[in-house]
């Protein structure tokens, strides 16, 4: 699953973290609030008392006027009690000039007051009381003593209300993180559905992914069947005709997939132009039966706006629990099937054990193909050509073996597919291009002209470099062009007829013959023939295998046989096997043979000896 699913869903402790970091703010903050108040009530305190002790000394200046003025009423001690009861009752003791003026009656007479030689706050005997004196003008000083104001009661009531509004502060807090917790988790609940289902769905086809297959199906003690659908031409047309046309192509299989399901299939996009179905609870004896009708569905043309596209598919077929109890196992099963079926052309492959080990070699075989390119591992093998009328070697056609140094002589089979799929496509056409060149040379400088068809992929049609390279090696190797062939398969043709036209062209004007390669088996209409200009057609082996027994293939060979004819286009018919097959074709007027039944691909030696014997390849054939 992805990281930023698994944060979201590691977080579940995110609500009781908000409430619990605001709940602390929010005592931090009262504390310090608390701590700050009290302060500034204290200096308040002492600021208020010394204020108000201030205007009292004013007020006993003002009234002791008279006395300070007159010595001798200094000591009338009827005046003073009498006008100081107006003044606060806080006053202890009121001394002028160094003599008691005044004594608050309440103080006991024995008590004796030190005080400070400055005006200010003075403790004695655990209380507290405040000096003021200063000097008059007369030169008389005034000191006046109070008892310090018990603010006890002030700062309690104070104290009191700043603990209702911090406990009131800090439920409103509570409840404030209570309400943005709630509010945040459910976005979060919102944003971790919006995410998941984003994990699981593939944003083109709408159909579940991968991470979905691999992490979300639960397979455990069921039965059931996998299957893996890979498109067969898929990447020739995202090539052609560009990635917006093979999104299109996708969402529009996707919902083919959609319609042929019922309730129990489930639908996954694999990656690319890969998808699987999962099938749970269908008899092993339905497997095959539903993998051919999916097979006979996928291979009906797509319709996308004006354009139809017959693109088909490999199937893999990987039943659960017989090939596995995991689903990644039973996927990885599936595919290798997959593989095998697309590479032989089966349409359909059910995994055995032995598909895994070639599956294994397979990726043995990728990781090597660039040095195996570098190190020439790579040789032409030769298939004779026989002139079907006369029986004598026509030409041949160059098949590529790999000469692996572990896995000995691999044919075409086991990597062409490989190199296709991998970025030495052009470098490796060119290699062959360039041996068969060579070739050519050789067997023209002996005297032996020789002709040579090279195999072409569709991606070499979209190379613009491929042509001025093939004019280029004609005018240094100095060999007449007519001998070297191009080979082009008829799905390769058809992903984009007028590039596929264009570079044919390009090929007639430097006067190499071109052909078309498994002709009948693709989505290509005789219309094309005409618009090809090409100078051979092949027919695939699927006509031929039965065209002796099966009256319904003899007549289609030689229907396209008079047609092609018809448009003077030469005829090769491949995959013969058996002299019964020779006699038919002949009487049907195909102009050349290819198969096993005149010879395996051979190195270039076995070509030599053909050449040097100066035979007849046919002649015995000829005259049964």
């Amino acid at each position: 699953m992805p990281d930023n699913l698994e944060l979201v869903k590691s977080d579940s402790s995110l609500r009781r973290r908000l409430l619990l970091g605001s709940i602390l703010l929010s005592l931090l903050v009262i504390t310090i609030f608390c701590y700050v108040g009290y302060s500034l009530l204290l200096e308040m305190e002492k600021d208020l008392e010394r204020q108000a002790f201030e205007e009292q000394y004013a007020d006993v200046q003002t009234l002791l006027a008279p006395v300070i003025e007159n010595d001798d009423s200094v000591s009338s001690p009827s005046l003073v009690p009498r006008d100081l009861s107006i003044l606060a009752e806080d006053i202890l003791i009121i001394e002028l000039d160094n003599q008691e003026l005044y004594r608050d009656p309440r103080l006991a007479p024995q008590t004796y007051l030190q005080p400070l030689k400055q005006s200010g706050f003075f403790e004695e005997s655990g209380d507290e009381y405040y000096v003021h004196s200063n000097v008059l003008p007369s030169g008389k000083p005034l000191t006046v003593i109070w008892r310090s104001v018990d603010m006890q009661k002030i700062s309690e009531r104070v104290i009191s209300r700043l603990s209702v509004a911090a406990f009131l502060t800090f439920w409103l807090s509570v409840w404030s993180a209570l309400i943005m917790s709630a509010f945040i988790a459910r976005r979060f609940e919102s944003a971790n559905r919006n995410l998941e289902k984003m994990a699981l769905i593939d944003n083109l086809t709408k159909l579940y992914n991968r991470n979905a297959l691999l992490t979300s199906l639960d397979i455990q003690e069921k039965q059931g069947a996998f299957m893996f659908l890979d498109l067969d031409r898929f990447r020739d047309i995202n090539d052609a005709l560009g990635h917006d046309m093979g999104d299109k192509l996708l969402k529009a299989f996707s919902q083919r997939l959609r319609l042929m399901s019922d309730n129990t299939m489930q639908l996954y996009r694999y990656r690319s132009d890969e998808f699987v179905i999962w099938i749970p609870n269908i008899p092993s004896d339905e497997v095959m039966n539903r993998a051919f009708t999916l097979l006979y569905e996928c291979r009906e043309p797509l319709n996308i706006g004006k354009s139809a596209f017959e693109i088909g598919c490999s199937i893999g077929v990987a039943c659960a629990p017989e090939h596995g109890h995991l689903v990644e196992t039973l996927v990885q099963n599936a595919e290798n099937a997959m593989l095998r079926a697309k590479r032989m052309r089966l349409g359909i492959q059910v995994y055995n054990e032995r598909l895994a080990y070639n599956s294994t070699v397979e990726v043995t075989l990728r990781s090597q193909l660039r040095s195996a390119l570098q190190q020439k591992q790579f040789e032409l093998y030769y298939q004779p050509k026989v002139n079907l009328i006369n029986g004598e070697l026509s030409g041949v056609e160059a098949i590529v073996r790999w000469n692996h140094p572990d896995e000995g002589l691999l044919p075409p089979g086991h990597f062409i597919d490989l190199i296709e799929q991998s970025g030495i496509v052009h470098a490796f056409t060119r290699y062959t291009v360039e041996w068969a060149v060579n070739q050519i040379k050789t067997w023209e400088v002996q005297g032996t002209p020789m002709p040579v068809a090279v195999n072409l992929s569709a991606y070499n049609l979209m190379d613009n470099a491929f042509v001025p390279f093939v004019e280029r090696l004609l005018a240094s190797s100095g060999i007449t062009p007519s001998l070297l062939e191009f080979e082009l398969t008829e799905s390769a043709t058809m992903v984009d007829v007028a590039v596929s036209k264009r570079m044919i062209n390009a090929f007639n004007r430097l006067g190499l013959k071109t052909s078309i390669d498994d002709f009948g088996t693709g989505m290509s209409s005789f219309a094309y023939l005409r618009e090809l200009n090409v100078h051979t057609i092949k027919l695939d082996r699927a006509f031929i295998m039965n065209i002796a027994e099966n009256t319904k293939d003899a007549r289609i060979v030689e229907a396209m046989i008079s047609l092609c004819h018809n448009l003077d286009i030469r005829v090769v018919a491949e995959g013969i096997e058996q002299q019964n097959q020779v006699t038919l074709l002949r009487s049907l007027n195909c102009d050349t043979g290819q198969g096993y039944f005149f010879g395996k691909p051979t190195p270039a030696g076995g070509i030599d000896a053909l050449l040097s014997a100066r035979e007849s390849v046919m002649v015995n054939s000829l005259t049964k």
